[in-house]
């Protein structure tokens, strides 16, 4: 430890009396939390991001819920893809403007219209409750105006090669794609 030597500029001082120098040390441990601006300021801050995000989150509710059944919906077509290749059958998407749901179809229904008079009616069988492919509404308020293409009847079947498909659904304000490539991948566009 360094002792003090008297010199000609100094004042000997006893070793208790000696005091700490001023400087860096001194002001670091002066400063030991925020200041009240400090604090306000970091309020002000997340305030304002947490309006920001709470605004965006909680507007465009019918984009969004157009959005979540497109999505839901393409999945929903890869399982019925799935299920009429497990069956070695047909599955049908039928829908209106209140809601949608999938059905097993026999070949029957797609006979020529003389083929199938002579067999007589055949039924599609809806999914049970309890199936991923069983009937439900649109999640939008709107009314979902459907357009299909190419036009006609939406069949799944047990092909591994489906052609390109397109579903476009509208609830009168937003519009969302979902579109089927030539190898069974779905993509739903905004």
């Amino acid at each position: 430890m360094p002792t003090l030597v008297p010199g000609p500029n100094s004042r000997a001082l006893p070793a208790g009396l000696r005091h700490k120098p001023q400087g860096l040390v001194a002001r670091s441990c002066r400063q030991r939390g925020f200041s009240l601006l400090e604090v306000l300021i970091v309020l002000v801050v997340i305030g304002i991001a947490t309006s920001t995000i709470s605004v965006s989150a909680f507007s465009g509710g019918d984009a969004r819920a157009l959005r979540q059944d497109a999505q839901r919906l393409a999945q929903l077509f890869a399982v019925a893809q799935a299920e009429a290749r497990k069956d070695s059958g047909l599955v049908a998407w039928e829908y209106n403007s209140r809601g949608y749901g999938f059905a097993r179809v026999s070949r029957d229904i797609f006979l020529p219209a003389g083929m199938a008079r002579q067999s007589g009616p055949v039924l599609a069988r809806r999914f049970a409750d309890g199936s991923p492919l069983r009937p439900r509404s649109w999640t939008s308020d709107n009314a979902i105006a459907v357009r299909v293409d190419p036009a006609g009847q939406t069949v799944f079947n047990a092909e591994w090669i489906s052609g390109p498909l397109a579903v476009e659904l509208n609830d009168g304000r937003n519009t969302v794609r979902i579109v089927r490539s030539g190898n069974g991948q779905y993509e739903v566009l905004p």
